[in-house]
């Protein structure tokens, strides 16, 4: 589309402090020309101006299309012209990125080969370090030995020069002792050695027992000193309980010498109590012969309740016949005209047993 030119039209700035309302005329209106003001652009008075041909107006606007369609045109060219560059950009950037993978993948072959050695060659050094570690402590473990080994062969030194005095000693005592002291054997020093051995623990042996009989004996002497003491303490206990017996026994001798006495003052009376039972005893049986019926028992075979009690059994029968007797007599005489009242009282005679 062709491009409009714009028309402007310059002014000078219009004048202040005039009103429109006003009346009366200015003076210097006679000097001004007016112009009319146009603010609208050209295409626009061509449009709407009535002067203007409707040929001229489709002929512009053919031209206009004509122009915006070169313009489109040459737009999809370039648009074609950069689509085929970004196509071919696209291709090598696509080679480019294949071959940045294949050269990954490449490195990353390499690395991976690379971390295996490296792998292998720390395993191989760790089991390297570990060995040495390991040879490390034994030679420090085998110079321990040694220096172990040296201490105790100067200490053995030290004991040879030691007990070599007593080699000589024991030699010397072999060649002074009898032939006939210690048993053939090829080594005579070591059958002084084994003699004193010997000697030395049956002399041990010895001394312990006789340690040991030293400590039983303490032992017996405390336990007889702890059974005297007791012995002592019962026999005081003993003596103090014999005392009292002696006390007790004279206060009940004494007792039964008044209790003596007593009895032989009251000998009199329990003989004339006895004798009184025995009346009470007589009269009981006569009274239970009287008393008992045919079928009873005889005196001699019934104890002193059962015959109290049949004369109990006799004394209530006789005083029920007795009251029936009385009751009939009674009454035969209430019929007379001076009645004459009579009470009588019958005892119950109980005799209880002693």
């Amino acid at each position: 589309m062709a491009a409009t030119k714009n028309y402007k039209l310059d002014l000078d700035p219009p004048k202040r402090n005039v009103f429109v309302t006003q009346l009366h005329a200015r003076e210097d209106e006679d000097d001004i020309v007016q112009i009319p003001v146009v603010k609208e652009k050209g295409h626009r008075l061509l449009e709407s101006s009535s002067n203007t041909h409707q040929r001229t107006l489709l002929l512009k606007q053919e031209v206009e299309i004509d122009k915006v369609d070169a313009e489109l045109e040459a737009k999809r060219r370039e648009f074609k012209e950069r689509m085929e560059a970004c196509e071919k950009r696209r291709i090598e950037v696509q080679k480019k990125q294949q071959r940045m993978k294949d050269r990954v993948a490449k490195f990353e072959k390499f690395i991976e080969e690379n971390e295996i050695k490296q792998r292998r060659a720390i395993q191989k050094y760790q089991q390297e370090v570990r060995l040495r570690d390991r040879k490390k402590s034994e030679l420090e473990e085998l110079q321990e030995q040694l220096e172990k080994v040296k201490q105790r062969h100067r200490y053995l030194q030290k004991l040879l020069t030691q007990y070599k005095k007593y080699e000589t000693y024991l030699l010397a005592v072999v060649e002074a002792m009898p032939e006939d002291y210690i048993t053939s054997s090829e080594d005579k020093v070591k059958g002084l050695m084994m003699r004193h051995r010997t000697l030395y623990e049956a002399n041990k042996d010895i001394v312990d027992k006789l340690g040991h009989m030293e400590d039983e004996y303490e032992l017996k002497k405390t336990k007889l000193e702890n059974i005297r003491q007791d012995h002592n303490k019962r026999k005081v206990s003993f003596n103090s309980e014999l005392a009292h017996l002696k006390t007790s026994e004279e206060n009940k001798t004494t007792l039964n010498q008044r209790k003596e006495q007593e009895f032989l003052l009251s000998k009199g009376a329990l003989r004339k109590k006895r004798t009184n039972l025995g009346v009470i005893y007589m009269s009981i049986d006569n009274i239970y012969e009287k008393c008992r019926k045919i079928l009873d028992l005889p005196a001699d075979k019934v104890d002193i309740d059962e015959k109290l009690k049949r004369i109990e059994s006799y004394l209530v029968e006789r005083s029920q016949v007795a009251e029936i007797v009385q009751s009939n007599t009674g009454s035969t005489e209430s019929s007379d005209s001076h009645p004459v009242v009579r009470d009588k009282q019958t005892k119950t005679v109980r005799i209880k047993g002693p």
